[in-house]
């Protein structure tokens, strides 16, 4: 962060042509990351619920409560008459020595419009950067649009032997 201010890279979504920001998260977010949160968990379906909370637990106990540096996130910001509301969220934490888990959601009005492709590159980029060699997540194996999604980027599917319901996608950064 330099200056006060964390930069901001535009985009504008395909379909309604929505203009949405994407910068790093800050401890500032806080009230913001909470709103979307609530509002990913009302909409969830109960197995989604799962993905929420780890998603929120990755955001709130390792994101911002304790600043560990091992851990980042990026936010997706529509800039609305009241504000700036969260719309996307994608952050990984370190699991291993050079390996780390990620999570990404996205609100329901933004889903069909580029958001999480653009959130994922962005933290695919940023761990390549920083020497991360492997990133890895759980998806459900019904939410082909992620599966689609992370086959574009690269990312291998694996089954996940202790729930069925689940894949694993893995990605190799080096």
């Amino acid at each position: 962060m330099t200056g006060g201010w964390l930069a901001r890279r535009w985009y504008y979504t395909p379909r309604s042509h929505r203009a949405y920001s994407v910068r790093q998260v800050s401890p500032g977010d806080r009230r913001l990351l909470a709103e979307f949160a609530l509002e990913l968990s009302r909409i969830a379906t109960e197995r989604e619920l799962v993905a929420v909370r780890e998603l929120s637990t990755l955001i709130f106990d390792r994101l911002l409560a304790t600043g560990i540096h091992d851990s980042i996130g990026f936010v997706a910001l529509e800039n609305t008459a009241a504000g700036d509301r969260v719309v996307g969220i994608c952050a990984y934490a370190a699991a291993g020595p050079e390996h780390s888990n990620f999570g990404v959601a996205v609100s329901a009005g933004f889903r069909e419009e580029q958001v999480g492709r653009t959130l994922l590159a962005t933290l695919v980029r940023h761990a390549k950067r920083v020497g991360i060699t492997r990133l890895c997540g759980e998806i459900c194996w019904s939410n082909r649009a992620m599966h689609r999604l992370a086959t574009s980027l690269g990312f291998a599917i694996e089954l996940v032997a202790r729930d069925r319901k689940l894949r694993r996608v893995v990605l190799a950064l080096r």
